[in-house]
């Protein structure tokens, strides 16, 4: 049986010398304001078809069926997925179930659907199948 696009996938980042840190964004939707936060991998592995990336501030990012990597030291890029989650801790406190927040967004043909409970604003995610599913820029 053969590598599954995750493994591929976790195979590049776990290769490269040095990986691109920097701010999210998920099919075009920056996660907080865009460049102004920093976020480096820690630990990458796939389970089944989901890549999952640590970050050292807590922060995990799941990806399901990732598709079309471009990853090197100045490069992270994930074309296409059938979903992306993003989870974090609330900054400055204690990294507790509570304090634990996602964006989620779901791929079903052309169209993508959003989900999070942060609960302290109304997130107006609207994200855009013509983007990257998932990228630090």
């Amino acid at each position: 049986m053969g590598a599954t696009t995750a493994q591929t996938t976790a195979a590049l980042i776990n290769a490269a010398p040095a990986l691109k840190a920097g701010s999210l964004r998920f099919w075009g939707e920056w996660f907080g304001r865009p460049y102004d936060n920093v976020h480096r991998i820690a630990k990458c592995e796939a389970i089944g078809n989901v890549l999952v990336v640590d970050f050292d501030d807590g922060g995990k990012l799941e990806v399901t069926d990732p598709d079309g990597p471009k990853i090197d030291a100045n490069t992270f890029q994930i074309r296409g997925a059938s979903s992306v989650r993003w989870q974090w801790y609330y900054y400055g406190r204690p990294q507790t179930p509570g304090n634990l927040y996602y964006y989620e967004f779901k791929r079903s043909g052309t169209e993508i659907t959003s989900t999070t409970n942060v609960d302290w604003c109304k997130p107006t995610l609207s994200p855009r199948g013509k983007d990257n599913a998932c990228e630090i820029l």
